[in-house]
């Protein structure tokens, strides 16, 4: 038997073996990024698990600190604000859409509001735009609520129009 035919024959074994075991799985799922509880729960399901072996690989992982759905949500929301501009309206939906909990994505994007200074952000924005109309467009479209676009346009430039 050469490589080839071996490699062929061997090939899914080393993946069997690590599928039997969720929690290896689950590891190996939060080593590329942090995941939510509802999403870790529904790839473990979606890999053929048993309910039981599914809810206790995430209280296990619970346990030892490897999943949070709060600090989860609050990195998420830091960084599709920061890196992304993306406001808060953008954001909660993005996290609703993943199974995150009401209360902890409010708790989330406010904390995330309070580490942000959009100003100084926005101020090098504001040169890609021909006026004030535009940059308030692009941040509508963004998930900003009008109320702190005016807030935000008005620290910007002192006011102008």
């Amino acid at each position: 038997m050469d490589y080839y035919q071996w490699r062929k024959k061997n090939r899914g074994k080393k993946r069997n073996l690590q599928a039997k075991k969720p929690l290896n799985y689950a590891l190996k799922l939060l080593k590329y990024r942090v995941r939510f509880e509802d999403e870790l729960r529904e790839r473990l399901k979606k890999q053929g698990f048993a309910d039981e072996e599914v809810e206790s690989t995430i209280n296990t992982l619970k346990k030892q600190g490897y999943l949070d759905d709060e600090k989860a949500a609050y990195l998420f929301a830091l960084d599709e604000m920061r890196l992304k501009l993306f406001g808060p309206r953008v954001v909660k939906m993005k996290l609703k859409s993943l199974g995150v909990d009401e209360e902890i994505i409010e708790r989330a994007i406010e904390k995330a509001l309070e580490e942000i200074d959009f100003h100084e952000e926005l101020k090098r924005l504001k040169g890609r735009f021909k006026d004030r109309w535009e940059l308030r467009d692009y941040l509508y479209r963004r998930g900003f609520d009008p109320s702190l676009i005016e807030e935000i346009l008005n620290k910007i430039d002192g006011g102008e129009e």
